[in-house]
């Protein structure tokens, strides 16, 4: 059960940076669905270019670690991320919205063993050379000692174009 929850948070905190690369390789969404529509087309996004992305994570056992990333991001907008369901779980996902100089997401799920998650996506920066995600993931009954809330902190700094197709 660890390594799903484990999985579960840095999964979403995941797709709440690809949000910000709505396209995979092959064009489609990032999470293979179509956006929705007006989910946040007002809200632009980090400035296109290479972005590399570090991770940092508070609550995971284990001290579990992610190398960092280089993420080309292609799009000036932001969508909703999608929600991570493991076998089992109902969850619901609101769209990124603007509050104050933040972009702000929340996901909740009913996971197997009558057990319930909530998380909380804040994005904030200038978006143009830099801005951090930051997902903090709360679950009751805690799964373990010690993992009732874990907080990943995401932070992306632009290094320069994207790389030639």
């Amino acid at each position: 059960m660890k390594k799903l929850v484990v999985l579960g948070a840095i999964s979403f905190a995941a797709l709440s940076v690809a949000a910000c690369n709505p396209k995979a390789e092959d064009g489609k969404a990032a999470d293979g669905a179509a956006p929705a529509a007006g989910a946040a087309a007002e809200l632009e996004g980090p400035k296109p270019g290479l972005w590399r992305v570090t991770t940092a994570m508070e609550g995971v056992p284990g001290g579990a670690s992610v190398p960092p990333q280089e993420v080309c991001i292609t799009e000036a907008k932001f969508e909703a991320p999608s929600s991570v369901q493991a076998a089992g779980a109902d969850c619901t996902t609101t769209p990124l919205t603007k509050q104050g100089d933040a972009r702000v997401s929340t996901a909740t799920c009913n996971l197997p063993n009558n057990m319930k998650s909530e998380s909380t996506v804040k994005v904030s920066g200038d978006f143009a050379s830099r801005y951090t995600t930051e997902v903090v993931t709360k679950i009751n009954p805690a799964p373990a000692p010690g993992m009732g809330e874990t907080k990943i902190t995401m932070t992306a700094e632009r290094i320069g174009d994207c790389p030639a197709a």
